[in-house]
């Protein structure tokens, strides 16, 4: 309880919510973690598309 009451009376933004507590590192890493799954899907999108191109010039 000695926490909760510490990090309500400091004077920083409430992040997300007051009960949950997430670190900078963990917010780093979820960060990290979408933006190579964004890379992942823009890749399989390009992909994707140069197979639709090649298919469609065979018929």
């Amino acid at each position: 309880m000695e926490i909760k009451k510490n990090i309500s009376s400091s004077k920083t933004p409430q992040f997300f919510s007051k009960e949950m507590i997430i670190t900078k590192k963990s917010l780093n890493e979820n960060q990290l973690k979408f933006t190579y799954q964004k890379q992942l899907i823009s890749d399989l999108d390009n992909k994707h598309k140069e197979w639709s191109k090649s298919i469609n010039s065979k018929f």
